[in-house]
């Protein structure tokens, strides 16, 4: 189970798969001073599975969101996604 400081159960993930972004919004992607992460500083796609299976298992985790940048610029997205409502429980 996770708990904040505050003792409130957390019940959903939120996974950033990429800090890359096609468009230019002022508010999070400036025209200047952006440093895109490495590629090996990436989580893998298997990662990313199994970090979200640790967190439904074993955490109580109920909910997943995909986030970025922009999630729809991960390569491996669709697996992602499949592989992550394939887990039992499944996660919305």
């Amino acid at each position: 189970m996770l708990i904040d400081t505050y003792g409130r159960i957390a019940t959903d993930l939120r996974v950033s798969l990429t800090d890359r972004c096609n468009l230019r919004c002022t508010y999070c992607m400036p025209e200047e001073g952006l440093q895109w992460l490495a590629k090996p500083d990436l989580l893998t796609d298997d990662e990313i599975v199994r970090l979200i299976r640790i967190a439904v298992t074993d955490l109580g985790v109920t909910e997943v969101r995909f986030t970025g940048g922009e999630p729809l610029l991960r390569p491996g997205l669709v697996g992602i996604v499949e592989r992550s409502a394939a887990l039992d429980p499944r996660p919305q």
